[in-house]
């Protein structure tokens, strides 16, 4: 019994130590890079991130993400959903941090014209790093870069399409409740 009621004091003190929930929207630039037959390409577009995550004290958080990209002609999907965990940097009594930390996830990148077909779609692994600015008791300006490792390939014509990353800059801010 004294081992539930001390693990619940320590628990309630974690809790009261900052540990917030978040939303956060986000937009920025995304750029696929990858290779056909050997021959480099990048794509890019405007990206808009939408973020739910957990703040665990003032030195870490972790969150889940759906950002979309603006398509260009031909490209029928280009989205994404990643979770992260990012470490954290509190400096200036807590109203200015930096942070880093890895990211996992899935893209769906999906073109079609002129009857052909590609689908780069597949797994994405990588980093994040930013800063975080507080402004006031709830709200936040984040900033950073994001740079992911890319599997998704297919062959059009008999050619092999590979997506090698995605780098990803945004800027947005963030809700605690």
């Amino acid at each position: 019994m004294k081992r539930i009621v001390l693990a619940s004091l320590f628990t309630s003190g974690l809790m009261a130590a900052g540990n917030d929930n978040y939303f956060g929207l986000s937009t920025g630039n995304a750029e696929l890079s990858g290779n056909v037959a050997s021959t480099d390409f990048d794509t890019d577009g405007t990206q808009y991130t939408a973020t739910l995550g957990h703040y665990y004290g003032d030195t870490g958080r972790v969150s889940a993400a759906y950002t979309y990209v603006d398509r260009e002609a031909g490209v029928d999907k280009a989205d994404a959903i990643s979770v992260a965990y990012d470490f954290i940097l509190p400096l200036a009594d807590n109203k200015f941090s930096l942070y880093a930390g890895p990211v996992l996830g899935y893209t769906w990148y999906e073109e079609s014209e002129n009857g052909l077909s590609l689908d780069l779609s597949g797994f994405h692994y990588g980093a994040q790093a930013g800063a975080i600015v507080r402004l006031v008791d709830k709200i936040e300006i984040e900033a950073g870069y994001r740079f992911l490792l890319q599997t998704g390939s297919d062959t059009v014509l008999g050619v092999d399409v590979d997506a090698d990353d995605v780098k990803i800059w945004y800027v947005g801010a963030n809700l605690r409740f």
